[in-house]
């Protein structure tokens, strides 16, 4: 066996054995191999499938804009290719980087995290549109914080959490998470990572009369937070009846019905959809699905929601072979938060929810969410990792050519 092989086992070993699995075992009779432990078609195969949709998508969905507003029809796109060299970066990075490591520095990635997403309520450093200051402009490009403030968060409450009860009041520091979002304000990031919260919350281990007494007090307080602002209020309303206010706070709903219903079974056709021609905003980002659905039909969608069913069930499938608990918690929160944004933009596109401004991950036209929701993955494959080699004590490679 090579010695790059080595190399790859005995990391492997360095990384795993310190949340209880075995020692790495170097036989050469086992029938699967590194890319199988490191998630395989099971985690990668549906990635791979949406980031190809999306880019022919955020094409599609964006082409006309593009080329009327920047002379450029391939804008969009070409920057969404481009933001596939970050993402496969953090990819590589999610699924190298030591877990223990990870877990000894989830406090300064938090707050470094949290401190970087402040930096966009700063005049004259974060980019105010539409009335939020979510972004940050870097070299021409717009950066979100919140998107990795998420994964940050759940990755230091997972840390603190694994180490017992003793530091529950460490944990609460989480909180200005939220205060940060809230101040953008970021309503939609803020209600996914408490999603994300109270899944890993649940694989803690939390009493359930806590659980679900706490998920009882937040419904009031998020129902309160919901209509507060006035532009979130406009929402709910242009929710539960978008054709009160057709051409105001309801038109971007009822377009969106529009291009999901007039695509029918089969669809339009790729690039035939008409709502992209200036009726439907952002329908390169919040409302893809949309056209997606005007062009594809209901099949199209139907795949769609089939490949994100297998990510998910993958998914879940780490999540109930994982022993170690800081695993076990991170991979319940990464799944959470990547689920709910998921559920959460179909059902905006679908008239099931009122508007908030999530795009569907790895589909939607944004380098910040692409970037984050890849680094998660990659986390998750690193975890899928460890699993694998307890189950099956040891990896095969080809040893040709070493």
């Amino acid at each position: 066996m090579g010695s790059s092989t080595e190399k790859q086992l005995i990391c492997f070993q360095n990384h795993f054995v310190r949340c209880g699995g075995p020692s790495v075992s170097t036989r050469k009779d086992h029938s699967y191999s590194l890319f199988d432990a490191y998630g395989g078609q099971t985690i990668w195969f549906p990635v791979i499938a949406l980031l190809s949709f999306g880019l022919l998508f955020v094409y599609s969905a964006s082409s006309v804009y593009a080329g009327q507003k920047y002379g450029d029809e391939f804008l969009f796109a070409r920057k969404q290719l481009i933001y596939f060299i970050p993402g496969a970066f953090a990819a590589f990075l999610g699924a190298r980087l030591p877990l223990q490591k990870l877990k000894e520095y989830a406090t300064p990635i938090f707050l470094g995290s949290i401190a970087l997403t402040g930096l966009t309520l700063v005049p004259g450093i974060g980019k105010r549109i539409l009335g939020a200051a979510r972004w940050i402009s870097v070299a021409g490009t717009q950066i979100q914080p919140s998107e990795f403030l998420k994964i940050a968060a759940v990755i230091f409450l997972a840390a603190v959490l694994s180490e017992g009860k003793a530091l529950l009041k460490k944990a609460l520091l989480v909180l200005l998470a939220f205060a940060v979002l809230l101040r953008q304000p970021d309503f939609g990031s803020s209600v996914i990572l408490m999603v994300g919260i109270l899944a890993l919350l649940f694989f803690w281990g939390i009493p359930k009369r806590f659980f679900f007494g706490g998920i009882v007090l937040l419904i009031p307080v998020i129902a309160v937070l919901a209509v507060a602002a006035p532009y979130r209020l406009r929402r709910l309303v242009a929710f539960l009846d978008p054709f009160a206010d057709p051409l105001g706070s309801g038109f971007q709903v009822i377009q969106s019905f529009v291009a999901i219903a007039s695509g029918g079974l089969f669809g339009k056709g790729l690039g035939g959809s008409q709502q992209k021609l200036f009726f439907l905003p952002e329908a390169h980002t919040d409302f893809i699905l949309a056209v997606i659905g005007e062009e594809m039909g209901f099949v199209g969608l139907a795949i769609i929601v089939l490949i994100y069913a297998m990510l998910f069930y993958s998914v879940l499938q780490i999540l109930l072979a994982v022993t170690c608990n800081f695993s076990r918690m991170l991979t319940a929160g990464l799944l959470a938060m990547i689920a709910a944004s998921t559920l959460v933009n179909m059902g905006v596109c679908a008239g099931l929810l009122p508007t908030k401004g999530l795009t569907l991950p790895f589909i939607s036209s944004g380098g910040s969410s692409l970037v984050a929701n890849l680094f998660a993955m990659g986390l998750l494959a690193q975890i899928h990792a460890s699993a694998y080699i307890r189950q099956h004590g040891g990896l095969k490679h080809d040893v040709q050519g070493d």
